[in-house]
C-alpha cells in the first residue's frame, strides 16, 4: 500500500488509454488527443531510461552508452519513420537537423558551463 503512495508520476499513464480513445472516439480534437499523449509518455520515458540502466549494469558501460545513445533519439527515429512513410521528407529533415543542433548545442553548452 505505501507503494501506491509513494510519488511517482507512473499515475500518468491513466493517459495512455485516454489518449487512444480520443483517437477514434474524437478524432477531430487534435489538441486533447495530443495534450493525453505527452501526458502518455511522460512514466513511459521514465520507464525505459530506468530499463537501459537495469541492463547497463549487467552488459557494462560501453553497452549501456551505447543503448542510452539509442533510445534517448526514439522519439526522433519514430517522427523519422511516420514521416518518411507518409512521403513528408522536408519534416524528416527538419527533424532530423533540429536534433542534431540542439544536441550540439545542449552537449557544447553544458560542456563550457561544467568545464569553465
Amino acid at each position: 500500500m505505501t507503494e501506491l503512495l509513494k510519488p511517482s508520476l507512473n499515475w500518468l499513464l491513466v493517459f495512455v488509454p485516454v489518449a487512444a480513445w480520443l483517437k477514434y472516439a474524437q478524432p477531430d480534437s487534435h489538441t486533447a488527443i495530443f495534450a493525453c499523449a505527452c501526458l502518455a509518455i511522460l512514466p513511459l520515458a521514465g520507464w525505459l531510461g530506468r530499463a537501459t540502466e537495469h541492463i547497463a549494469t549487467h552488459t557494462g558501460e560501453g553497452v549501456g552508452g551505447l543503448l542510452n545513445a539509442t533510445f534517448g533519439n526514439a522519439a526522433e527515429l519514430i517522427i523519422a519513420l511516420i514521416a518518411l512513410k507518409k512521403g513528408l521528407f522536408d519534416v524528416v529533415k527538419a527533424s532530423l537537423t533540429g536534433s542534431i543542433i540542439g544536441n550540439v548545442l545542449l552537449v557544447m553548452g553544458l560542456s563550457m558551463l561544467a568545464g569553465g
